[in-house]
């Protein structure tokens, strides 16, 4: 598998008024450029620095530059920066965005892959994320997993690629490659929205275990007994095993209707497990979220 953080080797410059317009706004034709004002005395600049030296260095098509307020007032007086730290990402010679303040790490690698996507030269991957998306909604892992994997090679970094090659592998019953891929991690990244309902899919497809069970004898027992939740319970979670996600979402919706408070509300956190594994983003969450809302506030 290909390695799943790039490794960026540009170094790190200090950016003065003799080469600011080389190593910044030349610079930024080619590549973004993050640029970190700081001043030695200032304590959150310390914490900052670090943290973004650490991202830029596992992100393509991104330098990082650091400006020295104490020495160079002129550039910092042009830029209308106020305090330290402040951070300017610049593309095609202009800031296009910033923030002020030590950020956690989740905000500040957020920024970054944020900049490195509007790199000029950036490749855009959001045609192959949609590909495999949209391939792996309808059970063709093969394809879904070569859009991903085209996805990485373009762009490490993205979340939302590695993510997706997660979700591949889970359809795929290969659970344990997908969760060393989680487990190997930082706990930042792993926070990031995609990859949390990665890890969610991973958990309920362990959960629910075998996808090839037998449905006939729980769709019976739903059947024989519409009001026997437990039984609705079970068909729900074979169903998802089984790759019916809507028929799943379906009988735990039913099974609100008739008691929302059964089981101390057991068939709505199922529910929710659902929504964070299948991704919130799916039009079948949008609508069974609805229905949920409509079946709560009635």
């Amino acid at each position: 598998m290909e390695p799943i953080i790039a490794e960026n080797t540009a170094p790190i410059v200090e950016v003065t008024a003799a080469n600011f317009m080389e190593e910044v706004i030349t610079a930024s034709q080619t590549e973004a450029v993050i640029v970190q004002f700081w001043a030695p005395w200032c304590q959150p600049c310390k914490q900052l620095g670090p943290i973004l030296e650490k991202v830029v260095a596992a992100t393509k098509n991104v330098r990082m530059a650091k400006v020295n307020i104490d020495e160079n007032q002129q550039i910092a007086a042009q830029l209308r920066v106020q305090s330290v730290p402040t951070v300017y990402g610049f593309v095609n010679g202009q800031p296009v965005d910033g923030f002020a303040g030590a950020q956690p790490e989740s905000a500040v690698r957020q920024f970054v892959e944020k900049l490195a996507a509007a790199a000029p030269g950036a490749v855009d991957i959001e045609p192959l994320l949609q590909a495999g998306t949209a391939a792996l909604a309808e059970g063709d892992t093969s394809e879904a997993l070569a859009a991903f994997q085209q996805a990485l090679a373009a762009r490490p970094d993205s979340a939302e690629a590695l993510a997706g090659l997660v979700r591949c592998l889970i359809q795929m019953g290969e659970l344990d490659e997908a969760a060393e891929i989680l487990q190997g991690l930082d706990e930042d990244r792993a926070a990031a929205p995609a990859l949390r309902e990665a890890a969610a899919a991973l958990e309920l497809a362990r959960k629910t275990g075998d996808s090839n069970a037998d449905l006939s004898p729980l769709a019976a027992a739903v059947a024989a007994n519409p009001q026997d939740l437990q039984a609705k319970q079970d068909y729900a979670l074979a169903l998802f095993a089984d790759g019916q996600q809507e028929q799943a979402m379906e009988q735990l919706l039913d099974s609100i209707r008739q008691d929302r408070d059964w089981q101390e509300g057991a068939a709505r956190q199922q529910l929710l497990e659902f929504f964070s594994a299948i991704g919130h983003g799916s039009p079948l969450v949008a609508s069974a979220r609805a229905a949920l809302s409509s079946i709560l506030f009635s």
